[in-house]
């Protein structure tokens, strides 16, 4: 573990340190009367555990533990009784019902490997969704395989699915769907018939080339309803079966409703909201939504046909599936529960109501780290070509003159920095930073969600362009308002952040310091290399292909070790050893072309961990490294 030396750099380790006890609600599911919410918490010295919360009495209660088990997902069945997907050491998950107050155990079947969602449209049947052993996730799920004990380890195209079985309670194994060929990356499940995102690259890069199919478990038969070069998620079979909806957007999916008419085949798009994460059928002729508005939330109701009936908006953010909003409403189609979170609050449970969306923390997990909280506020600028481009800046303390800046760029490219207690990404730094006495700025360069399917399509096919320029000009307007100090200025991301924050030292010498963490160095290798590779990479440089004299000579362009001549600036690079997404010889890769170009630069590559760390020391000691390089090259 690096410890900084100077005293700014050591109130934000601590800062980093008191925010390993936060206890971020995973998996909010609200019952269907109402009056209980089921979540999935952090447990000391052992694996997440499912908790019910009692919301006339306001107390938590666990799940009664079985020694080794953990839990990931929480549901309710339509009668009540919960619903939950465990796992353990075996590599085989569980799917449970518990009933009654003491939430005893009511039946239980293993399934061969890992539960991603469960989806209870009756009583008495379930459909599960599951990755095979093996099987590859992306960068939003730490971009590491599906544990599979295997030795060796034996791939060949198609092997290792994400499947689906319905599961009906009382049997002893569930009956698998027929889905041959595809893995099936969503589904909903409604009077029979499942309506399922898919793809025939078993590996994430399929996810960029879906298709939306109606399947019939009981046959096998299966019908596409539309296919697109963009991405589908949130599909939702509507009460009756004639209709369904899906968001169509970019990458991790914050976009528009497309509505499907499943008797006649056309395909609409609704255009009346924008950056949708997530929706669900109130009636046959009604739908609510969830989403990103700028650098908070929006939500409401809304027909079928797109015309809005109600919609709110919310400075802060809510927690739910893939970081994305979500929401999980009663039966009534009234109350709704999710995790929220602002700049003064810590993320808790909460509940408001579909169509008000004031959002009302109903436990108090964390209410002891309210005591960290900074200033946090929007701020504007113009980019390239005269486009407003927004962010957040977090300061902490008062201000006398100008500030450290620290630029953090987050991933994606589509994907947003949201007014959150202590936003995630980057390994928590932001919070950190800003009470280590920086100017933190947190821009959303075009490209990012919040504001648009044209803003996040605008950096297709120009990465590393008009982006980068966004977020100069972000500095430029702190430096110019007097908020930062340009000789004091470093930039720092993760992922696509990572790609940028290289990216930016060899084009502009302001920075005094960069971290580049689980990053991009190299356009060429991540096209045959990355778990991604034939799917983001074609979409971002918009089919610039490898195999070709003119796809590498583009790829090659956009790719910071082909530039390390021009860098100059010292670099820290942090690296998961496991990640698949970007994986680590990116990392070997930038740390060379530096050092040959005679850069400062630092690698350092954590055993164990895929695209974002997980393990608290890991994470502390990233922590510290980080204070102490900006400390180091004279930022803070």
């Amino acid at each position: 573990m690096v410890s900084p030396d100077s005293g700014s750099a050591a109130a934000g380790l601590r800062a980093h340190a008191a925010l390993a006890a936060l206890r971020v609600p995973e998996a909010v599911a609200l019952h269907p009367d109402g009056t209980r919410v089921a979540c999935v918490l952090p447990s000391p010295g052992a694996g997440p555990l499912a908790h019910v919360l009692d919301l006339a009495r306001g107390d938590a209660v666990p799940v009664p533990e079985v020694p080794g088990r953990w839990h990931a997902l929480t549901r309710w069945l339509p009668d009540g009784r919960l619903l939950l997907a465990s796992g353990d050491g075996d590599l085989l998950d569980h799917v449970e019902v518990r009933a009654g107050d003491g939430l005893a155990p009511v039946w239980r079947i293993r399934v061969a490997g890992e539960i991603e969602d469960l989806v209870a449209d009756s009583d008495d049947t379930v459909l599960v969704r599951l990755a095979d052993p093996g099987s590859e996730r992306d960068g939003s799920h730490l971009g590491l395989r599906v544990a599979d004990a295997a030795d060796p380890f034996v791939r060949t195209p198609g092997g290792r699915l994400r499947r689906l079985a319905l599961a009906r309670i009382g049997d002893p194994a569930p009956r698998p769907v027929p889905t041959p060929g595809l893995t099936v990356w969503e589904a909903d499940w409604r009077d029979g018939l499942a309506l399922a995102v898919t793809s025939a690259d078993e590996t994430p890069a399929g996810y960029y080339r879906p298709r939306l199919d109606l399947l019939d478990p009981a046959t096998g038969e299966s019908r596409t309803l539309m296919t697109t070069s963009w991405q589908l998620s949130r599909p939702r079979l509507a009460p009756g079966g004639r209709t369904a909806v899906v968001v169509e957007g970019l990458s991790i999916v914050s976009g528009r409703v497309v509505h499907l008419d499943l008797e006649s085949g056309a395909v609409t798009r609704l255009t009346a909201v924008d950056d949708v994460t997530d929706l669900g059928w109130l009636d046959e002729h009604t739908l609510w939504f969830t989403g990103w508005s700028g650098t908070g939330t929006h939500g409401g109701t809304m027909t079928a046909e797109g015309r809005v009936l109600s919609r709110w908006t919310a400075w802060g953010t809510l927690g739910g599936r893939d970081g994305q909003p979500s929401l999980s409403p009663d039966r009534t189609g009234t109350l709704a529960a999710a995790v929220w979170e602002t700049a003064g609050q810590p993320p808790e449970v909460a509940l408001a109501t579909l169509t008000e969306g004031e959002w009302r923390q109903v436990t108090a997990l964390n209410g002891d780290l309210a005591r960290l909280a900074v200033r946090q506020e929007e701020v504007s600028w113009t980019g390239p070509g005269g486009l407003a481009v927004q962010g957040l800046l977090l300061t902490s303390g008062e201000a006398r003159g100008p500030r450290p800046l620290v630029v953090i760029a987050h991933g994606g490219p589509t994907w947003l920095w949201s007014s959150a207690f202590a936003p995630a990404e980057s390994n928590q730094l932001a919070l950190p930073l800003a009470h280590a006495g920086a100017a933190v700025l947190l821009p959303n360069p075009r490209g990012s969600s919040g504001r648009g399917q044209d803003y996040a399509r605008g950096v297709v096919g120009h990465v590393g362009e008009e982006d980068l320029g966004d977020v100069l000009a972000g500095t430029d307007h702190l430096v110019a308002a007097g908020i930062a100090d340009p000789g004091r200025m470093a930039v720092l991301g993760l992922s696509y952040g990572g790609y940028l924050s290289a990216w930016a030292v060899t084009r502009t010498r302001r920075f005094r310091a960069t971290v580049v963490m689980s990053g991009v160095a190299d356009w060429l290798s991540f096209a045959t290399a990355s778990n991604l590779a034939g799917g983001y990479d074609p979409l971002y440089h918009r089919g610039a292909d490898v195999t070709t004299p003119e796809g590498r000579e583009f790829l090659a362009a956009r790719s910071p070790v082909c530039h390390a001549a021009a860098v100059t600036t010292p670099t820290l690079i942090l690296h998961g050893a496991e990640d698949r997404t970007t994986p680590a010889g990116q990392a070997d890769q930038l740390y060379r072309a530096w050092s040959a170009a005679g850069v400062r630069t630092q690698l350092v590559v954590y055993p164990r961990e895929g695209h974002e760390l997980t393990e608290p020391g890991h994470r502390h000691d990233a922590a510290g490294r980080v204070l102490a390089w900006l400390t180091e090259n004279g930022v803070l």
